[in-house]
């Protein structure tokens, strides 16, 4: 048998009343306080920015230069106030002369000028510059790889235009490196353009293949003429150190044989005037003496006899020759 019961009615819970109106509202402000508290903490630490130790910054306040800032942790205005710009001032930079530089490659075509002989050559040449001003850099000047191309080949033009094409290909080179770098550096500081040029190098100057055989010629002559005078002043240092020896050797003999001659003279002199002094005195006696002198250098190695035969009653007759009257 099976008993029926009646499923009992569940009490419904009692619902809390909703909080009062104002207190809505005053936790809805909270929340859009807050929120705009962290929108505005947000917006004014957007201002904190870093400059790298090769940089620098520029801070634009409504577009008018306000600071520059080098290196280190700094602060800015939110935009739009102030607006920063920050370029490498110690990067090197590099552009062609006349030509766009491509990327990667070494050896470019170059420009075409007229030299001074009215020759037609190709010059490709490149500069390097960094950035001294950032201000000026980027506010006075547009496109400035454009910029220096331009007046470096303007300045290249006058240059050559001057100059003979023999001189460009052998002494000249560095004088058109140095007068292109200093005549263009000229013209970007009445620019004020920021731009300091560090170097200006000619990476290659070609000429018509007919043309550059008979230039290669003269230059090979050339070269050959300064060998031949280099052998010659090679020669020359040699051998005159030589001549100027031998010269000097034979001065110093002729004064020593002219003063051994003078000696002798003086000798002779001195002994020529004692003898007379002598003779004055016993011209016989005198005379005999260098008689005998004489003989005993003539004839040294024979003995000679004096024979008295008249029993020193006359004197002795020492000579070999006649007996005088």
């Amino acid at each position: 048998m099976e008993l029926q019961t009646e499923p009992r009615e569940r009490p419904t819970p009692e619902l809390a009343p909703p909080p009062p109106l104002g207190l809505r509202l005053r936790r809805r402000a909270a929340w859009v306080g807050g929120l705009l508290a962290l929108a505005v903490v947000g917006y004014l630490l957007s201002g904190i920015f870093t400059v790298a130790a090769d940089e620098q910054a520029v801070i634009r306040r409504f577009g008018r230069v306000a600071a520059r800032l080098g290196p280190g942790i700094h602060y800015r205005l939110p935009w739009p106030v102030d607006q920063v710009d920050i370029v490498k001032t110690t990067a090197v930079m590099k552009t062609g002369v006349g030509f766009d530089l491509p990327e990667g490659e070494e050896r470019v075509t170059g420009v075409e000028i007229l030299t001074g002989d009215t020759n037609i050559i190709s010059v490709a040449m490149t500069l390097q510059y960094v950035i001294r001003n950032p201000s000026a850099f980027l506010f006075q000047i547009e496109n400035p790889p454009a910029l220096i191309g331009s007046l470096a080949e303007s300045v290249l033009t006058e240059t050559v235009l001057g100059m003979p094409v023999d001189e460009m290909l052998t002494t000249g080179r560095l004088a058109i490196q140095e007068h292109v770098k200093t005549r263009t550096q000229g013209i970007l500081d009445h620019y004020d353009s920021g731009i300091q040029i560090t170097s200006a190098n000619i990476m290659g100057i070609t000429l018509d293949s007919s043309v550059a055989q008979a230039f290669q010629d003269v230059a090979n002559a050339s070269a050959d003429r300064e060998n031949k005078i280099n052998q010659g002043r090679s020669y020359a240092n040699d051998l005159l150190p030589k001549a100027r020896g031998e010269a000097r050797s034979i001065v110093l003999a002729a004064q020593s044989y002219k003063e051994q001659r003078v000696a002798e003279a003086i000798g002779n002199t001195t002994r020529f005037l004692e003898l007379l002094a002598e003779y004055t005195k016993a011209p016989e006696v005198t005379r005999t003496r260098l008689y005998l002198e004489a003989m005993e250098k003539i004839l040294p190695r024979v003995k000679k006899y004096v024979i008295d035969s008249e029993h020193g009653q006359k004197p002795i007759n020492l000579r070999l020759g006649p007996t005088p009257p």
